[in-house]
């Protein structure tokens, strides 16, 4: 398989630049990729970290205020017990978004005083969810036992005024039951507990509770706060990296304590493990799935595929201080492209900005390329015009490329030699030896052909008197005439032999129809003749051609010495249609034909039977035929009817003769000689009928005429 040169030059090229702009990209994008993986890991540390800090602060803070509460409350328990006193502590815990109440029990009497902060967009609050008025920022529970019973008392408090009553009920409320009270009463520190559902709003929490002791350290009660998980929830969020990162925790069971949602789908945070129906929360499988690997590999660092899309994932899974009673294991689980999609766009522009450069760089190769390969193409279209024997136009020398423009002047000089080669052998044998490329040697084969001999009537007498200069132009415009009729239905010029012409047809070059062109060659050269001799000015004018043709089997080859040879026809057909050429001396004809030629083409032309005869120096009789033209009324070689006339007139007269009625012959002859343009025929079988009636020739007579002379 060959390729073409601006092919293989465009396609190394491309080769070669894709490998280099592919190897190039590779290599900034998986570095840069490696360093991206590298920030996210520094990235989640200092995620974790973050996280931590804010979360010990969040817990240092509600340590401290419910300390500062249970200081107060135990300096002045009196006045502690009054909506004053919630307002004091109110006033430690306010500024606490995330708390959900203040409050704190009394030991000795189990009284229980709370403020309640409403959360933002709350429209109904307490057991028979009551309205709350505009304004309310608080609700105020204050729990005491009575002679008939415990009861709790609900008031409504705003920034200014004094607080509203709106409801009361009995209670079995007892704060001293509560695992926040005997907690806080064991020990001296502030307690906490796990987190837990509150019932009153059913949202997680912890409570943070210390115990309360007065002036003489008597634990006389015990103060809390209430504090949501939301807080929490927030500082984790917070800890998410990129739109579609999550962040979780496991308590120190390693069950999934909390997760969060994505910020891209605005998804809310979860607490499972405060559910009863926990299994039925856990709705992330990015969170699932970093878990198992976690469980699985205990890489504190890895990667996984999202189950659902088969995106890359990056986790880290670490374990962080205790807090809130836990030591959770925090886990934060990230895309890859939050910190390789930037270098992926880039990488896509770098690819595109190369891309467009690429192709703009095998445009240009592909341009030079093409102007590289144009002249060597032209050079080749001339080496394959050359192998066909098609010299006539010249090779344009106009290429810049030395090398280039040294070939293009060896073929154009090759070119030459062939041209002037060509004028010495037939065109079609030298287009062989080119096209083959092999050597030629002496040798030749079987072949049946048909051969034309050609001669000039009187051309010896008319030229004897001529100078050089004269002839040799007027005779090579006649044969350039002749070869260029013959040449044009397939036919080869073997040899000139003075006036005359020899060609053959089927050689070099097969052709089926080798006797048809012939004929037709025959026809056109005496068009031809007629067309110089009636627009010319030769002065072999007028020229008067006869031609003789004859089909079968000779030997084509090459004769000669190795050093010199010709390539020729040689056998006794080649001699015979030499022969039949001449009988047109006889027969005052122009073309002569031999029945080996009218059998082969039978209904293509109309001929005239003449003789048969046995021209010098043959052995075998033949019957010999004149070539009047193309049987077919519509072709331009169609005999005139005056032609046709004579044609039919004279096989009469033939026929006669055939019969052995020379009489009858004699007086049919003599009448067509007044009507026919060839007296020639007419008078030799004349003569021949006048001698057969004064001596008749034998019984066994089978109308052949022996020729004596060549």
């Amino acid at each position: 398989m060959k390729i073409r040169l601006q092919i293989g030059v465009a396609g190394v090229f491309t080769v070669l630049a894709v490998i280099l702009v592919g190897t190039v990209v590779a290599i900034l994008y998986f570095g840069n990729r490696e360093i991206a993986l590298n920030t996210a890991h520094d990235q989640m540390i200092k995620a974790r970290e973050r996280s931590v800090d804010n979360m010990l602060i969040t817990i240092k803070d509600a340590v401290q205020d419910v300390s500062s509460a249970a200081s107060f409350i135990g300096q002045f328990p009196e006045k502690a017990q009054s909506f004053d006193g919630l307002n004091v502590l109110n006033a430690l815990a306010n500024k606490r978004e995330h708390y959900y109440g203040i409050f704190f029990g009394m030991q000795a009497s189990g009284a229980f005083y709370q403020n309640i902060f409403l959360p933002e967009g709350l429209n109904t609050f307490g057991p028979k969810a009551t309205p709350v008025p505009d304004k309310t920022k608080r609700v105020l529970r204050l729990t005491n036992s009575y002679p008939d019973g415990r009861r709790e008392a609900y008031f409504w408090s705003k920034q200014t005024g004094e607080p509203q009553f709106f409801y009361e009920q009995p209670t079995t409320y007892d704060p001293r039951g509560r695992p926040w009270y005997k907690g806080a009463m064991e020990t001296s520190k502030v307690y906490f507990t796990l987190p837990y559902i509150f019932e009153s709003t059913g949202n997680p929490g912890i409570t943070f509770a210390k115990n309360i002791v007065d002036a003489v350290g008597t634990s006389i009660g015990v103060a809390g706060i209430d504090m949501t998980l939301s807080t929490f929830a927030t500082i984790l969020n917070e800890t998410r990296i990129g739109e579609d990162g999550v962040v979780f925790v496991l308590d120190h069971a390693d069950e999934l304590f909390f997760y969060s949602g994505k910020r891209s789908e605005g998804s809310r945070s979860h607490f499972p493990t405060t559910r009863s129906e926990a299994s039925l929360e856990i709705q992330s499988k990015i969170v699932k799935t970093a878990i198992l690997n976690w469980q699985t590999d205990g890489e504190t660092f890895f990667r996984f595929k999202s189950p659902d899309t088969g995106e890359n994932y990056i986790a880290s899974v670490a374990p962080i201080p205790e807090i809130i009673g836990i030591s959770p294991i925090l886990g934060l689980a990230v895309p890859e492209s939050e910190f390789v999609g930037e270098i992926k766009q880039t990488t896509i522009r770098v690819l595109q900005i190369s891309g467009l450069i690429l192709l703009i760089s095998i445009g240009f190769t592909v341009l030079i390329a093409r102007l590289l390969s144009f002249s060597l193409r032209q050079v080749a279209e001339e080496a394959r015009r050359i192998s066909n024997f098609q010299l006539t136009d010249d090779l344009p020398l106009g290429s810049k490329i030395k090398e280039v423009f040294e070939l293009e002047s060896a073929i154009s000089s090759m070119k030459t030699g062939l041209a002037s080669f060509g004028a010495y052998v037939p065109q079609d044998l030298v287009r062989s030896i080119v096209s083959k490329g092999e050597m030629a040697g002496v040798g030749g084969i079987s072949r049946e052909v048909t051969l034309l001999f050609s001669d000039l009537q009187d051309f010896t007498s008319r030229t004897e008197n001529l100078n050089p200069e004269e002839l040799m132009p007027a005779l090579s415009h006649y044969f350039e005439t002749m070869e260029i009729e013959i040449a044009a239905t397939g036919g080869n010029v073997d040899k000139y032999i003075g006036d005359a012409i020899m060609a053959m047809w089927n050689a070099p070059v097969k052709d089926t129809k080798h006797t048809e062109n012939a004929c037709r060659a025959a026809l056109a050269c005496l068009q031809a003749e007629d067309n110089i001799n009636n627009n010319g000015s030769s002065p072999l004018l007028p020229l008067h051609t006869r031609i003789g043709l004859h089909t079968g089997q000779v030997i084509v080859g090459n004769v000669g010495s190795l050093s010199r040879m010709q390539y020729t026809a040689l056998g006794a057909v080649v001699n015979l249609a030499s022969r039949i050429e001449n009988l047109n001396k006889l027969y005052g004809t122009q073309i002569l034909v031999s029945e080996d030629v009218v059998s082969q083409v039978p209904d293509i032309f109309l001929f005239s039977e003449l003789d048969i005869v046995s021209p010098a120096g043959t052995s075998k009789p033949i019957k010999i035929f004149e070539l009047l033209g193309i049987a077919s009324e519509t072709s331009e070689f169609f005999p005139n009817s005056e032609k046709l006339r004579e044609a039919k007139n004279w096989a009469l007269c033939y026929a006669l003769y055939r019969a052995r009625s020379w009489n009858k012959a004699l007086v049919a002859l003599e009448a067509h000689r007044g009507t026919t343009s060839n007296r020639i025929i007419v008078d030799t079988f004349i003569a021949r009928c006048r001698t057969f009636i004064a001596t008749p020739p034998s019984i066994n007579w089978d109308g052949v005429y022996n020729m004596k002379l060549k």
